[in-house]
């Protein structure tokens, strides 16, 4: 899980947990600050034994080289 820290994804629906694909792996994650809508951008900046913790940062975009598409 070490390897998915700093990569982020655009939210598909407002909850605040999910599962998210990244380097092949599926992950559940949990937003940790912030209030996710569908299509915020979420930044992965820790984790636990069962779950990426994440945060809303709208200030990434997509051109960025740690972003992930979330199929």
């Amino acid at each position: 899980m070490q390897k998915t820290i700093g990569t982020f994804f655009r939210s598909k629906t407002d909850k605040l947990r999910g599962t998210v694909r990244i380097l092949g792996s599926w992950y559940d994650y949990k937003v940790v600050d912030g209030q996710p809508e569908a299509g915020s951008m979420l930044e992965v900046t820790d984790f636990t034994s069962r779950e990426l913790l994440v945060v809303v940062n709208n200030e990434k975009t997509e051109s960025e080289v740690n972003y992930i598409d979330n199929f």
